[in-house]
């Protein structure tokens, strides 16, 4: 169940707060939340709850939640395994709408834990409780100045700011937390999720997108059990304008097995993963320092309307870095406008290097007018949406007026600024303020500063292709009688009974016919028009080659009957008890491009579309592209592009280009069966897909449709 619809902010504003199973004993898990509530001076109302005692550190205590002389805002239940679902009853007959529960010994356990979770969860909601746990660490309202949970780093204090994190794992969420902050970025918000058995990170992300103190937020996750919400949540907060970083672990085999151990999480497949978070504009960090950077850049108060570079440097060497990783990171280096260039060349030496990136050399140091007109010329070309300024290790009062200036110029412009600057902290203090104050993202290294400009483009353009999604119709279709077929089918449809129903949602499919005797297949043959292909029809063949039951390249009637012959023989030779529905006589399709489109029916993402090359391109290298339904027509033209091997569609070497038009048409008809048909299929393959030449089309000449049993 998600609990979106809960006002989950109300637990970061408490104005009283009960811990049950209150411990006197500071160094307890149940005693800490107490001390951390009183050592950080939480002003709100505390109830401590604990039949032993009358008083713990400093207020009254109460024998149970029935006895409390108001409904709290919120309450953490930090008592043991068994006794936990007796104090969120206790909770939900008081009308305690936020619990959070410290507990841990549920799904995390398996066995009986996970049905020990579950009746948790029953409870909550038969109460309307948004739950946060089992097996978290609590939350901490930096925004407030207050935390509720248990462990060394919920009793620190935090620098304020408009980040929003939640974690799925306890310990390695502070620490990331605490590194985060040491790196500079504040926080408003931060939840410990535990095993997430009732409220999710999802339902995090979508209350902090509608939080007016919240302008970032972070998610360290394992896993999702409510993966099929990624995209919708992921638009909802870019529709709100705020970026969302993502640190997944458990993407290898090792990981996802760990994380599944950990907090009672599936990792899910990678690819659908990597699929569902672009869609949603999330944006993925690897690391804290990877996090910290990204963050600092998004925060500042200019963002880039392109993805267009000027980098300047006052050393040709971190120019040529910043440059090299600019790519990897989507940005370009244009080159300057002839104007910018004739006027650059009336400031700068002749030695100066004019092209992308800009030397200007370390003599201009000394030259405010120079420096400053430069900077100023290279800023407001019209190529240019950013400007990153490498001043290498100039320190001391030089490095302070360098940075000064730099200051100046991005004040001036509404065009991001960022700075590559590595100098000693100790005498360069005032120019690492003054960029600060000017809203000038620093880094250390060109390398990071150019993941920090990655992050401003890639949220951009999410930003823009959410706004044009939104304005893009998404095909849909209604076939009641097919539906009601497959609802009573048990078993997957064999190739020509899929083919006759990809034909009536509109996918082009071959011309063919279900033959039952060599003479038939003949006339049919004849009719369609030699030369053909013979495949052998059986539910129980899937692979039809490997039984030897294909022929192709049929082209007189002497060749069909013997084909027809050798298929059936060949079929009940590598299948003795298979049930044989006939054979499929079938045209050959002219030359074209083999792609294969399929679509899944994941338990965790529910439906996806996939499209990539045929043959060994799909099987060997896996260049394949992943959409989560519905899509529209630019994310299926998305999808097409993406791939690796592209240009084989697209004319290389001289080849035809292919009916590219008609591919995203397929695409975008599958994607409306699929979702007619969601609740009865599994998954749907179609392998190969020829792709003719631009303005011939497309044609299905095999396909499999597995049944949602």
């Amino acid at each position: 169940m998600s609990t979106a619809q809960f006002d989950l902010l109300r637990m970061f504003s408490a104005r009283s707060i009960a811990v049950i199973g209150a411990s006197t004993t500071g160094s307890k898990p149940s005693g800490q939340p107490l001390l951390h509530l009183r050592n950080l001076g939480y002003e709100g109302q505390v109830y401590p709850i604990n039949p032993r005692y009358t008083e713990v550190f400093g207020w009254p205590c109460f024998p149970d939640v029935a006895a409390l002389p108001e409904v709290p805002d919120v309450a953490l239940i930090a008592v043991s395994a068994d006794q936990v679902i007796a104090q969120l009853e206790a909770c939900g007959r008081k009308g305690i709408c936020q619990v959070i529960v410290i507990t841990s010994g549920f799904a995390e356990m398996g066995g009986e834990g996970v049905a020990a979770q579950q009746a948790l969860v029953d409870m909550a909601n038969r109460y309307g409780i948004a739950m946060m746990g089992p097996n978290c660490q609590g939350m901490i309202s930096v925004g407030q100045g207050f935390s509720l949970g248990f462990g060394a780093p919920y009793g620190l204090r935090y620098r304020k700011g408009p980040i929003s994190m939640s974690s799925q794992s306890g310990a390695w969420g502070n620490t990331v937390l605490m590194l985060a902050n040491d790196a500079g970025l504040g926080f408003q918000h931060y939840q410990s999720t535990g095993n997430e058995a009732q409220t999710t990170s999802l339902d995090l992300v979508q209350a902090w997108a509608d939080d007016p103190q919240t302008g970032m937020v972070v998610s360290y996750v394992e896993g999702f059990k409510d993966a099929h919400r990624i995209v919708d949540v992921g638009r909802h907060i870019l529709r709100a304008g705020k970026p969302w970083l993502l640190w997944k672990v458990g993407t290898s085999e090792a990981g996802a097995r760990a994380a599944a151990s950990h907090t009672a999480n599936l990792g899910g497949d990678a690819a659908l993963y990597q699929a569902a978070f672009a869609q949603a504009g999330a944006i993925e960090v690897t690391d804290v320092q990877d996090l910290a950077d990204r963050a600092l850049a998004l925060l500042s108060p200019r963002q880039p309307t392109g993805p267009r570079v000027a980098v300047v440097t006052l050393s040709g060497g971190a120019g040529v870095l910043l440059a090299d990783h600019c790519a990897p990171a989507g940005l370009v280096l244009p080159p300057l406008s002839e104007t910018t260039l004739e006027a650059l060349r009336q400031v700068l030496p002749p030695y100066a290097g004019l092209h992308n990136p800009i030397d200007v050399t370390g003599n201009i140091i000394a030259q405010e007018d120079k420096l400053i007109t430069s900077l100023r010329l290279i800023v407001n070309d019209p190529a240019v949406d950013m400007m990153a300024v490498c001043l290498a290790a100039v320190s001391g009062p030089v490095g302070i007026r360098l940075a000064q200036w730099v200051a100046e110029v991005a004040q001036a412009t509404d065009k991001p600024v960022l700075v590559s600057w590595t100098a000693d902290t100790a005498t360069t203090q005032a120019g690492y303020d003054a960029l600060l104050e000017a809203g000038v993202p620093r880094y250390d290294t060109p390398v990071r500063c150019a993941t920090g400009m990655g992050a401003m483009w890639q949220f951009v353009a999410a930003c823009r292709r959410e706004a044009e999604r939104a304005r893009e119709p998404v095909l849909n279709c209604s076939r009641p009688l097919r539906r009601q077929q497959l609802a009573t089918a048990h078993k997957d449809l064999t190739e020509y009974e899929a083919k006759q129903l990809l034909a009536d949602y509109g996918l082009p499919v071959t011309a063919e016919a279900l033959a039952h005797s060599a003479d038939e297949a003949v006339q049919q043959a004849a009719a369609i028009g030699f030369s053909v292909a013979l495949k052998v029809v059986s539910p129980d063949i899937a692979h039809k080659t490997e039984a030897g039951g294909v022929r192709i390249g049929l082209s007189d009637a002497d060749a069909v009957r013997q084909a027809y012959d050798e298929i059936l023989l060949n079929a009940q030779h590598h299948a003795p008890h298979a049930t044989i529905d006939g054979v499929l006589v079938q045209s050959m399709v002219p030359s074209g491009v083999e792609v294969i489109l399929g679509v899944t029916n994941d338990p965790l993402f529910g439906l996806a579309i996939m499209f990539g090359l045929g043959g060994i391109y799909a099987e060997v290298l896996r260049d394949v592209s992943f959409r989560m339904l519905p899509i529209t027509r630019s994310e299926a033209e998305a999808m097409v592009c993406e791939i690796r091997t592209f240009a084989l569609l697209d004319g290389a070497r001289g080849q035809p280009k292919a009916d590219v038009d008609a591919l995203v048409d397929t695409i975008l008809k599958l994607a409306a069966l699929a979702q007619d048909l969601g609740e009865h299929i599994s998954g749907i393959d179609i392998n190969p897909l020829f792709v003719k030449p631009a303005g011939q089309g497309v044609v299905a000449a095999d396909a499999l449709i597995q049944i949602k049993r």
